[in-house]
């Protein structure tokens, strides 16, 4: 009987191992690790007295040349690999072997990281915030309305750029590409006491629609530690830290619906759920100070300060993409809904009925034809994933176009929502009745809700948390969707 029990408790571990992968690490590479990126056939890696690469996954390492200082953040514009260094931004054209090095942006300071926002160069530097180059790094200046402190991230959301702050907890966002500056409401995130917040450590964007940013303070803020989500662009925040045992966050990676965060003493945890629960993931991890997450196709990398490890996630990935309707899925004859999947796939499949659609290879679709549309996502060679299904129905009848925009007769507040939201809506004229119709970011129809009256004002509450989307229709109008958040 014990034999029995000793052999089930080691085949279920077994199985736990090969479902959830193990951590190994890269041998012939003790260094600090604290950043990492993979350009064509080389695995790439930074340091803080310079940068190694390796053509074969890793088993053998190089010296890169032309570098021998800190190599904090990596970022490609086309054929050229960027790194961020001390008081320079350094070039490579074969894959990191060798770099040279741009203009010097600004003296006896390290450049935290790198973004390239449309066509401008966005740097933020460790204690004089975001410098700007629109001459591709030949000449740098300083917006007067970004801050002065250490940056510690530059993300880009849509048409927005974000920048985050250590020392004081500062976050700004940018309209125009990194030229001119302003300060969102970051109501949730901010301590509150006197001019003091906590040091946002890391961000990370998922699915071009939601920002994340880790937390790392110091002493008596320590308390404030973890992951907060804002899906207004920073204006409203909410700390999700459900599972994580340390909350103390160096680095964020997103792959699809998968998030993964770096804690600075606990290893690497991971949320399939917008962050409401995260898990460890760190069976084989040696170190669990993680200095920097990078993706590249299903691998997880971590880089540490004793070298560079990496796990496949593909069996995370496994059920977790996504596919929505960002408008009605019953539609006119001569019209189309956007299918909108979730980001970072290497290759997007479209199906209608089981059919492959050739035409598209994006994580967007405009479907016209009636339905079941579903798209295989694949992050890497060997590891794909299917979509759940959407059903669209097109209505027959001739479309009737009143050149009428009826998402200006609709209004949602309070957004975001705690958890009440009023709708108010005036409809046109039309003798046809409206309906609204309510879906959640998945594209299922939550409710709805027929319209009797020209003007109406009703409450509806007890939402899950999340993000939902909204329209009002008639036979021959229908509105486009309007976004509404709920945060509790």
């Amino acid at each position: 009987m014990i034999k029995n029990i000793f052999f089930s408790i080691s085949f279920m571990l077994l199985l736990k191992s090969s479902v959830y992968g193990q951590w190994t690490q890269l041998p012939n590479l003790s260094q600090n690790i604290i950043s990492v990126y993979v350009s064509n056939n080389n695995l790439i890696a930074g340091t803080d007295s310079g940068i190694y690469y390796s053509s074969d996954n890793g088993d053998t390492w190089n010296a890169s040349s032309g570098i021998s200082t800190t190599a904090k953040s990596f970022y490609k514009d086309g054929n050229k690999l960027l790194v961020s260094s001390y008081e320079k931004i350094l070039q490579s054209t074969n894959d990191g072997i060798s770099w040279s090095a741009l203009p010097t942006i600004y003296t006896f300071q390290d450049v935290n990281t790198i973004l390239i926002n449309n066509t401008n160069y966005l740097v933020g530097m460790n204690g004089s915030g975001i410098w700007l180059s629109e001459d591709k790094g030949s000449s740098w200046v300083q917006p007067s309305t970004s801050n002065q402190g250490p940056n510690s991230a530059i993300v880009s959301k849509k048409n927005k750029t974000f920048s985050s702050f250590q020392s004081s907890g500062y976050f700004q966002a940018s309209n125009d590409n990194g030229q001119t500056w302003y300060s969102p409401s970051c109501n949730g995130i901010k301590i509150g006491m006197s001019s003091s917040f906590q040091d946002i450590n890391c961000l990370a964007v998922k699915n071009d629609s939601i920002l994340i940013a880790g937390t790392k303070n110091n002493g008596t803020y320590s308390q404030y530690d973890g992951v907060y989500f804002s899906y207004d662009d920073g204006n409203n925040w909410t700390k999700k830290t459900n599972g994580i045992t340390t909350t103390a966050i160096n680095s964020i990676a997103v792959i699809g619906n998968l998030i993964f965060i770096g804690t600075n003493g606990g290893g690497v945890f991971y949320s399939s759920d917008d962050g409401n629960n995260w898990t460890a993931l760190n069976n084989g991890l040696s170190n669990s100070t993680i200095n920097k997450l990078y993706i590249n196709g299903s691998t997880l990398y971590a880089g540490v300060s004793t070298g560079l490890f990496k796990i496949d996630i593909c069996n995370l990935l496994k059920n977790t993409s996504s596919l929505f309707a960002n408008s009605s899925t019953t539609i006119l004859s001569g019209d189309s809904v956007k299918l909108v999947a979730n980001s970072n796939g290497l290759n997007y499949q479209w199906f209608l009925n089981n059919t492959l659609i050739s035409s598209s290879n994006s994580n967007e679709f405009y479907a016209k034809t009636n339905g079941q549309y579903n798209v295989v996502i694949s992050y890497s060679s060997g590891c794909y994933d299917t979509s759940n299904n959407i059903s669209i129905v097109v209505n027959s009848s001739t479309k009737i176009n009143h050149n009428i925009s009826l998402g200006n007769f609709l209004k949602l507040y309070p957004n975001p929502s705690n958890g009440t939201v009023t709708f108010e809506y005036t409809t046109p004229l039309y003798s046809e009745p409206f309906e609204l119709l309510i879906y959640n970011v998945t594209g299922s129809l939550i409710n709805a809700y027929y319209l009797s009256k020209n003007h109406e004002k009703f409450t509806i509450s007890d939402w899950e948390e999340g993000v939902y989307f909204v329209l009002i229709r008639n036979q021959t109008l229908t509105s486009q969707a309007q976004k509404i958040i709920v945060i509790k």
